[in-house]
């Protein structure tokens, strides 16, 4: 599978130490729309371009955030552009066009796929309830293999099992630290661990991925066509190496 590292500027030197296949995430929409870019240096070429729409809005008038994309691509060298939330239709119809004109690929969220006629719909791997590779096979049944791509959103959440309580997102040594001398166990439906433990508020179940499940689903994603995935710094900084290869 051909697998992108996404990193902001601030963790360039850490992902490229993984690998050169990049996707960065230093670029957002500014005031008016333009697009704002955090100082990435002069000679990078290659990879993806990473747009986020936290802190600014999508113009009504998309045409001009949109050259100014794909401009960026060119320069870059970019093989094309991944949007981090659902835009408005009319700018992913306008970007999607103008990427295709230049042989450079959109990658955007399955919810609005459907936008972006020569787009790549990204779907998210980390479910926690129902079966992954049933979800594999209707993404793939619906817009065909060669046009997914896996958002492999690693799994790191606690849930209580008593009510009242609430699920928390844990990071990587949060999670090192529970998981210590812990029996886990395979949920086969959701290619996902598992783990139990109790506090003095009731017990808590914590639902996460290693290297061995985030393999496991790009498997079975493969066996269906699917070719491309996206990984994320800091998710899977301890992961890293391992899942590249470095």
């Amino acid at each position: 599978m051909e697998l992108y590292l996404a990193a902001d500027s601030g963790r360039l030197q850490q992902a490229m130490a993984c690998t050169t296949q990049l996707a960065h995430m230093s670029y957002r929409i500014g005031p008016g729309g333009t697009l704002l870019a955090s100082p990435l240096p002069d000679t990078l070429r290659g990879g993806l371009l990473m747009l986020s729409d936290e802190g600014g809005t999508y113009p009504d008038a998309p045409e001009g955030l949109c050259r100014q994309l794909v401009q960026e691509c060119l320069h870059r060298r970019y093989a094309g552009v991944i949007l981090d939330a659902a835009p408005p239709e009319s700018f992913c119809r306008t970007l999607d066009e103008l990427l295709a004109r230049q042989e450079r690929r959109l990658y955007l969220p399955e919810a609005a796929a459907g936008f972006a006629p020569h787009g790549m719909a990204v779907l998210c791997t980390a479910l926690t309830s129902g079966s992954l590779e049933d979800r594999l096979a209707a993404a793939a049944e619906k817009w065909g293999p060669e046009r997914l791509a896996l958002d492999l959103q690693r799994m790191m959440i606690d849930y209580p099992l008593s009510a009242g309580g609430e699920a928390a997102a844990l990071t990587p040594p949060q999670l090192h630290a529970l998981a210590e001398g812990r029996a886990t166990y395979f949920s086969r439906p959701l290619c996902a661990r598992y783990f139990t433990y109790r506090t003095d508020s009731g017990s808590r179940f914590v639902l996460f991925d290693d290297v061995q499940t985030l393999r496991t689903k790009m498997d079975a994603a493969e066996k269906l066509g699917i070719r491309q995935g996206f990984f994320m710094l800091p998710e899977v900084e301890d992961l890293a190496q391992s899942l590249f290869g470095a």
